[in-house]
C-alpha cells in the first residue's frame, strides 16, 4: 500500500512539474567569500531560490513571488573603535586598543530567508519587459559571530608591520554592550528582520555581452528595533537608496548569432542615506563608501550619506556558450558625509580611483578575475598609503 501511494505521489509530482515548470525560475540572491579560505576565491556563502510567475494579476505584465534561502560562513573586518566609534585611520597609537591591534576581525555563521512579491506595470520600450516594477519583501536572518578560525595569525593591515588576529573577547570584551556594533552585543547572536519596498524603472536592453538603455530604482529598507531584539544582538535602522544605470554600445560584432566582440560604455549613479540608533554590521558594509568606490575596503568611510558615480568602458568577447572574457576600464568618484554609524563622530570623505578589471564572465552572472586600482585620494586601510591596490573579482556591481 505504501509503495503504491509513493508511486502515485511521484506520478502526480511529475505531471505537475511538467505542467508548471515554465512558471518557475531560478533566482540568485548573493554569494560570499571568506578571505582566509583560499584567499577568498572559494565561495563560502550562497543565497538563492525560486520564483513563481504563474499568477497573473494584470494581464500582459509579470506577477512574481520569490523565496530565497542562504547559508554560509563569512569573515568581517571592521575599523571603528567599538566603544567610541572613532575611526581607525584618524587615531594615534596609544589612543585606543583599536589603533594598536588593527581592525576587528571575526567570523560569522550566517543564515537568511527572504520572501518577495513583485508586480509589473506598463510596457517598456524593450520587448518582454515591464516599464515599472513594484516589489515588497521581507528579509530574515540568524547570525552567530565568533573568533576567527585564524586567530593568532599575523596579517598586514596597513600598520607599520603586521597585526595579530585576536579573539573577540580581546577586541570588544566579554560582555560587550553593542555601542558601535549592536549585533555583537552579549553572546553575539542576532535574529534579524527587515522589510523593504522597491520601485524600478526598466528601459535597459541587456544582451549579456553588451547593453543599451537606462534603468533606475528607489529602495527603502527598514529594520524596526522591536523585531530585532529577540536575542542579545540588536538592530534598529532604515536605509534609502537611489540607483541609476545608463549604457550605450558604440560597437558590436555579431555574425550568424555569434557574439564576437563589443565595446560598451556604462555609468552608474548611486545615492544612499542610512541611519538608526543601532545599525548592524551587515547593513553598514554594503552602503559604506569604501565598498562602492573600487580599490578600497568594505566597512571603511562608512558615514550616513554616500553619493557615488562609477564609469566603465567594457570590452567583451568572443563568447563560447555564454562564457566570455571581459576587460573593464573604470573611473570612480564618491563622496560621503554625516556621522559614522552608531557614533557622534562626524566625517567628510572624497574618494576617487581608476583601474582595470580582467575577468571571465559566466552567463553574465559571475565575473571571476583580477582588479588593479590606482587611488587618487584616501587609502585602502589594509594597504596603508599605497596608491596601487589589487583584489580578486567575483561580480560586477552594475
Amino acid at each position: 500500500m505504501k509503495k503504491k501511494l509513493f508511486l502515485v505521489i511521484i506520478a502526480v509530482l511529475a505531471v505537475l512539474s511538467g505542467a508548471y515548470a515554465s512558471d518557475f525560475k531560478f533566482v540568485f540572491g548573493d554569494l560570499g567569500q571568506h578571505a582566509e579560505i583560499l584567499g577568498g576565491f572559494l565561495p563560502t556563502y550562497l543565497k538563492a531560490g525560486a520564483g513563481y510567475t504563474g499568477l497573473s494579476l494584470i494581464e500582459g505584465h509579470t506577477t512574481e513571488i520569490d523565496f530565497l534561502a542562504g547559508a554560509g560562513y563569512n569573515q568581517r573586518k571592521v575599523w571603528q573603535d567599538p566603544w567610541t566609534g572613532d575611526v581607525w585611520q584618524e587615531m594615534n597609537p596609544g589612543e585606543s586598543l583599536k589603533k594598536d591591534v588593527g581592525p576587528i576581525i571575526y567570523d560569522v555563521i550566517q543564515t537568511e530567508w527572504e520572501f518577495r512579491f513583485s508586480q509589473g506595470f506598463l510596457d517598456s520600450p524593450v520587448a518582454n519587459k515591464d516599464l515599472l516594477t513594484l516589489s515588497a519583501g521581507y528579509n530574515g536572518r540568524f547570525e552567530a559571530s565568533g573568533d576567527s578560525f585564524r586567530k593568532g595569525s599575523w596579517r598586514e593591515n596597513g600598520l607599520d608591520g603586521k597585526t595579530q588576529i585576536l579573539p573577540l573577547d580581546v577586541y570588544i570584551g566579554e560582555n560587550y554592550q553593542g555601542d558601535v556594533y549592536p549585533d555583537l552585543r552579549g553572546n553575539r547572536q542576532h535574529l534579524g528582520t527587515e522589510f523593504y519596498l522597491e520601485l524600478k524603472l526598466d528601459m535597459m536592453d541587456d544582451q549579456k555581452m553588451y547593453s543599451n538603455g537606462f534603468s533606475a530604482s528607489f529602495e527603502a529598507e527598514w529594520g524596526p528595533g522591536v523585531l530585532n531584539s529577540a536575542l542579545d544582538g540588536k538592530a534598529d535602522y532604515y536605509s534609502l537608496t537611489f540607483n541609476a544605470v545608463a549604457a550605450y554600445t558604440p560597437f558590436s560584432f555579431i555574425e550568424n548569432g555569434q557574439h564576437w566582440f563589443s565595446i560598451t560604455l556604462i555609468d552608474r549613479a548611486n545615492i544612499n542615506w542610512t541611519d538608526g540608533s543601532e545599525v548592524p554590521v551587515y547593513v553598514q558594509g554594503p552602503v559604506s563608501l569604501g565598498r562602492k568606490v573600487r580599490g578600497y575596503n568594505t566597512w571603511t568611510y562608512n558615514t550616513q550619506f554616500t553619493a557615488v558615480n562609477n564609469f566603465d568602458i567594457r570590452f567583451a568577447g568572443p563568447s563560447w556558450s555564454d562564457i566570455f572574457p571581459r576587460v573593464n576600464l573604470f573611473l570612480d568618484v564618491g563622496y560621503g558625509c554625516g556621522d559614522y554609524f552608531n557614533s557622534d563622530e562626524g566625517g567628510s570623505n572624497f574618494l576617487a580611483s581608476t583601474g582595470i578589471q580582467m575577468t571571465v564572465s559566466f552567463f553574465d552572472f559571475i565575473d571571476l578575475g583580477y582588479q588593479i586600482s590606482y587611488l587618487f585620494t584616501g587609502e585602502k586601510f589594509t594597504d596603508g598609503d599605497a596608491n596601487i591596490t589589487t583584489s580578486f573579482t567575483f561580480f560586477l556591481d552594475f
